[in-house]
């Protein structure tokens, strides 16, 4: 996966996070992460973002990739 497809992917899951987050805090049925999941994919996203996603590691990248698509699993959709 090139830098930019990893990056407009990390921006679709940022944005499905924080809905998540707003279902969460308004106690909407439907949610399908509690906080400390949204929280723990969070962070991954901000460290790739700290570091800027051209200068990841492959292990970092692999990590991230496999966190989005386990995502997308869950959800049923494609984030994207």
């Amino acid at each position: 996966m090139s830098s930019q497809e990893l990056h407009a992917k990390i921006l679709a899951t940022k944005s499905f996070l924080n809905r998540e987050l707003v279902r969460n805090r308004n106690q909407e049925d439907g949610s399908v992460l509690n906080f400390r999941e949204i929280g723990i994919r969070m962070d991954m996203i901000h460290e790739a973002e700290r570091v800027g996603v051209r200068n990841l590691g492959e292990t970092q990248s692999r990590k991230l990739t496999r966190m989005i698509s386990q995502l997308e699993e869950q959800v049923g959709t494609s984030l994207n």
